[in-house]
């Protein structure tokens, strides 16, 4: 399925009303323990995609594989697709047309996409809004039906598609009401503890987009810019504006390590993710690019970087960020930091000069045609020249801020199969 920029009014949310412990959000000691010690007592896999999917056949391959229960033997995998962040279909035929953009045809896609690599599929029909037409089999009321959850639990696999990370909290989670959705308080439905089972099983749990976004733990970003971010802060809640808002309870906490962030380098969402963790007290974003996908195995908690473009690891104090970014084969161990080259990796000889200052460093959309992977590509630049630093400047001028990246002495890059990757490239952002 195509992504795209998501800057309009999400849909209304639905709650599901059933009485059942509430779990507040995390605290910043508590946020901070699980960076470190997050892998404790996990089990399964996750495959985090930072959207734009295009059908790529090495990550749709490795999801398969996790999910197959007995390797080369004859069971088959069996995965779950979940589609409830994609708007509802208005009408069944909508709904039955796989080659449209909602809930219902999401599920169609996905499970035809998946069965063509050897799974057997099970469409959860969930999606936010109950009877909107005549015979409409999805809605939230399923998200507390014991036979949707014992479908789910009967899975290996499961794979949350893209839409609206926050659709996923107001569908799966029953949550305390909060002025702007701002939720500290939160009950996981019959469904998402489903879901919780198959990990335990040893499956994988995959998403693409706001289905990888909402894997994380506390501080879950449900929206804004990178330019606003820093100018105005981040604010707790769900807008419909280019704020930076954040939601305290956070989503499904399957990943355990920092905070997430989808099309990251592609749509320029480096600062953004840097100032929510400055504000919220985090020390770890990893932000995936589109048709790229972090492995995450739960028990070692270590990720595998896979798929066509980069994964990035910052590790964010108040001065700024320290930025890895892995391709195909590199490794990193989420609770520690240190990145591992892939097998095949070859050094990358620095040569020449350095990239002059770049305009729009974080792709603004306040143009028409805003800007892709621009910061990543003066990092790439950067670290193949012999210069020491290159900057960037924002579109907006009011205030204007520049990003200063600075290859230092425990900078590394290296090239693999998919790319040049680098560890430890000094980042800063400063108002002008």
């Amino acid at each position: 399925m195509s992504s795209y920029r998501i800057t309009g009014v999400a849909l209304a949310a639905c709650t599901v009303l059933l009485t059942a412990t509430h779990v507040p959000a995390a605290s910043a000691a508590d946020r901070g323990r699980t960076t470190h010690h997050g892998h404790q007592n996990q089990q399964g896999s996750l495959v985090l995609i930072g959207g734009a999917l295009d059908e790529d056949a090495e990550i749709l391959q490795r999801i398969v594989a996790l999910a197959d229960p007995d390797g080369d033997g004859p069971a088959r995998a069996r995965i779950a697709i979940v589609t409830a962040a994609a708007a509802p279909a208005g009408s069944a035929a909508e709904a039955g047309d796989a080659s449209r953009n909602n809930a219902a045809a999401n599920g169609l896609y996905y499970s035809a996409l998946f069965e063509s690599y050897g799974a057997d599929t099970y469409a959860v029909p969930i999606d936010t809004t109950q009877d909107e037409f005549e015979a409409d089999a999805y809605g939230p009321d399923n998200a507390d039906s014991r036979a949707v959850a014992r479908e789910v639990g009967r899975s290996t696999g499961v794979f949350f598609g893209g839409g609206d990370q926050t659709d996923y909290v107001r569908t799966l989670m029953d949550c305390r009401a909060a002025a702007a959705e701002a939720y500290r308080t939160c009950r996981r439905t019959r469904v998402l503890r489903a879901v919780e089972s198959v990990l335990r099983k040893d499956g994988v749990v995959a998403g693409v987009s706001a289905g990888t976004t909402i894997q994380q733990g506390a501080d879950m970003v449900t929206g804004g810019e990178s330019y606003e971010a820093w100018r105005h802060g981040a604010e707790p809640g769900y807008f419909d504006d280019n704020r930076l808002g954040y939601l305290p309870y956070g989503g499904f906490g399957f990943y355990r390590y920092g905070l997430l962030d989808s099309h990251f380098g592609t749509w320029g969402r480096q600062a953004r993710m840097i100032k929510l963790a400055q504000e919220t007290g985090h020390r770890q974003v990893v932000g995936i690019d589109e048709t790229t996908a972090l492995v995450v195995d739960r028990a070692t908690g270590t990720g595998e970087g896979i798929g066509r473009n980069g994964v990035s690891v910052l590790d964010v104090d108040q001065s700024g960020a320290t930025w890895s970014y892995l391709t195909r084969g590199d490794r990193v161990d989420l609770a520690r930091g240190p990145v591992t080259r892939a097998t095949d990796a070859i050094d990358v000889v620095r040569d020449g000069d350095g990239p002059a200052d770049r305009a729009d460093i974080w792709d603004s959309i306040a143009t028409d045609d805003p800007g892709v992977y621009s910061l990543v590509d003066q990092a790439l630049a950067l670290i193949t020249s012999a210069a020491d630093t290159a900057t960037g400047t924002t579109l907006e001028t009011d205030p204007q801020y520049v990003t200063t990246l600075t290859f230092g002495p425990t900078t590394t890059t290296w090239k693999t199969s998919a790319g040049v990757s680098f560890a430890q490239l000094d980042l800063v952002i400063t108002p002008r």
